[in-house]
């Protein structure tokens, strides 16, 4: 008799999944809660979403807004490690996505204490931060800790901002070959916990287009490794004009198009009044 290995599957053993697939039981697409950004752009679970721009873009406040619409529309639940912010800033960030209101003092319309106390309320119910004291955290770390969110709260999805405040420890492997260890990982996790990862990563280099404003041309651009192009279902290009005060955000590769999004650009508009991004117009 044959031994029984396993990992081995054949398509009847697969049968229920696949009716599930076929009667759109699984792979549910969620919308971002930025209207004009949906028909480019929608959340499936499970899925590796990687981020990315030139500094001060604006790619960390766009995701944090994607994070609280989701949790206001579809009730998400988000583990963010984040720690270029302190705990208490990310939090600021997230009652300002909340409120849509400025929280510092030097705004006339900040937030009220009422106003505060209630977003805290929200967010504690749907945010879980994570951050580990005088060191930088492997990737294992973290996802040990995701892990235990998982089992406990249910959480539907992961930030990592940014990449390079992962400790970067590779063991003797080349940066790509690193890097392709760590997508994999993350990958695996969002398959188990059927989750969904946004990945904050910085360009390699900037490069000034004819206009002389600095821009990422495709995902080949950040740093570390092509496999953020090549391993990721979404990629999402984010790049500021700050004389004309424009967002221009480009989805730049769709692993399954239609289901996940489109190809293509929307530009926004920062509002200091909200602290959120307010859409102009479509252009995909």
């Amino acid at each position: 008799m044959s031994k029984k290995l396993d990992g081995i599957y054949r398509a009847k053993t697969l049968y229920d999944g696949l009716w599930k697939l076929y009667e759109g039981k699984t792979a549910l697409r969620y919308t971002t809660g930025i209207d004009e950004l949906d028909p480019i752009m929608r959340l499936i679970k499970p899925s590796f979403i990687l981020m990315t721009g030139v500094p001060n873009c604006g790619k960390s406040s766009l995701t944090f807004q994607i994070l609280m619409e989701t949790a206001k529309k579809h009730d998400f639940k988000w583990f963010i490690y984040s720690p270029e912010s302190s705990l208490e800033v990310n939090l600021k960030r997230l009652i300002e996505k909340f409120v849509k209101k400025p929280f510092d003092p030097m705004f006339k319309n900040r937030c009220t204490i009422d106003e505060v106390a209630e977003a805290v309320d929200f967010i504690d119910k749907h945010f879980f931060f994570v951050d580990k004291k005088n060191d930088t955290p492997d990737v294992d770390w973290i996802l040990d800790r995701a892990r235990y969110c998982s089992e406990e709260y249910g959480i539907d999805g992961i930030v990592l901002d940014p990449y390079n405040e992962i400790n970067p420890d590779r063991k003797n492997l080349r940066e790509d070959e690193h890097i392709s260890v760590l997508i994999s990982k993350i990958k695996r996790f969002n398959r188990e916990t059927e989750s969904i990862t946004f990945m904050v990563a910085h360009p390699t280099k900037q490069i000034r287009n004819a206009d002389g404003l600095f821009e990422v041309k495709s995902l080949f651009d950040v740093s570390g490794s092509a496999n953020w192009n090549n391993k990721c279902d979404l990629g999402v290009i984010v790049t500021r004009d700050f004389d004309k005060e424009i967002t221009k955000v480009r989805v730049a590769k769709v692993r399954e198009i239609q289901v996940q999004g489109n190809i293509g650009e929307i530009q926004v508009k920062w509002s200091d009044e909200t602290r959120c991004f307010e859409t102009l117009f479509n252009k995909f």
